[in-house]
């Protein structure tokens, strides 16, 4: 039997999903039969033709057989295949229409929910690699729905996590047919930069300097050449910074902004986050300004970024990260010295 690969990917994605269902009585079987029959009611409701995926897995130590559609979708286009990424939005609702989540912040917000995707979409997800392996109903979802097109889908409580029956509405806004997401960044990062006047110079470094050929390559993109100290990892630095998502839709989703009218942070190197910044930080010198692009490697990488407080994801996974960065004083560390 294939492995239950779905909860960790539907885990991943979902959003205003509470928790598995827990009950582990007698009547766990009817309830999910009651719920299929539902299902199925809505969805015909809806679409007289929607397509229908088939699964078979263990839940409560049986096995038992579930099922995931999609439906008010248009057929014909280019589709997503296995390994490919897409960028996606969507709009979760309840069945009787309730808005419970959406990757456009003004949609959950005018319904009165916060978004789990505080700075919205689009979001980036990749395809299922092996189908004869993984169990991954969003993938055999997103496959189907041509690029540019929206498509409907609703799946068990139990696969998707939930308390309750849910389905989203989806927008697969692009495809990215390039299996390998670095050559994609690369890419990404090449796009931008060729747009952006001003540049002095551009230089690369990686995670590991001694290894040749690294494909996770970070570029500094330098503004203004500054003349002062060098910056150790054990430093404390004083800094003006703003962080975005970089994405091909030129959305503005600034993650981190610092107030230029207030007086610069001092901030540790060695407590800034992620990696690729504090390696970066190390490149510079007071005065310098530049701005940092981060592959998804060396940014917040599969997991995301998230908001320990709330719960919620700022930076979704796969992210491709911008950093403006001003430099203003270096520091050493006492303990350092």
């Amino acid at each position: 039997m294939k492995s239950n690969y779905w909860v960790m990917l539907l885990c991943l994605l979902a959003s205003g999903f509470i928790g598995c269902s827990d009950d582990d009585g007698d009547n766990w079987k009817k309830t999910f039969e009651d719920e299929q029959a539902r299902i199925k009611d809505f969805v015909y409701s809806k679409d007289s033709d929607p397509k229908i995926f088939k699964y078979q897995y263990t839940y409560l130590k049986e096995n038992i057989e579930d099922y995931a559609y999609l439906f008010n979708y248009q057929k014909e286009g280019k589709k997503a295949t296995y390994g490919d990424f897409v960028w996606i939005n969507y709009t979760q609702k309840s069945l009787t229409g309730n808005i419970i989540d959406s990757s456009d912040p003004s949609v959950a917000v005018g319904a009165g929910v916060s978004p789990y995707y505080t700075l919205g979409g689009p979001i980036l997800v990749q395809m299922n690699t092996d189908a004869e392996k993984y169990i991954d109903p969003l993938s055999d979802i997103l496959m189907n729905i041509p690029e540019g097109t929206t498509g409907s889908s609703i799946i068990s409580s139990i696969m998707s996590l939930s308390t309750a029956l849910v389905y989203r509405e989806y927008m697969v806004e692009k495809i990215v047919t390039e299996h390998n997401l670095l050559a994609y960044e690369k890419s990404l990062m090449k796009q931008y930069l060729d747009t952006v006047s001003g540049i002095k110079s551009i230089s690369e470094f990686t995670s590991n300097d001694e290894i040749v050929n690294n494909d996770t390559i970070a570029k500094i993109a330098t503004f203004k050449i500054g003349t002062g100290a060098e910056i150790t990892a054990t430093d404390s630095v004083t800094i003006w910074m703003e962080g975005s998502i970089l994405d091909p839709f030129g959305t503005s989703r600034k993650f981190l902004k610092m107030d230029k009218d207030v007086e610069s942070v001092k901030e540790s190197v060695a407590s800034l986050k992620p990696l690729g910044l504090r390696l970066a930080m190390t490149k510079l010198k007071v005065g310098d300004k530049v701005q940092v692009l981060l592959p998804s490697d060396m940014g917040y990488g599969y997991g995301g970024g998230f908001d320990m407080s709330t719960g919620n994801c700022i930076v979704p996974r796969y992210s491709t990260l911008l950093y403006t960065i001003e430099v203003f004083d270096t520091q050493k560390n006492p303990k350092e010295k």
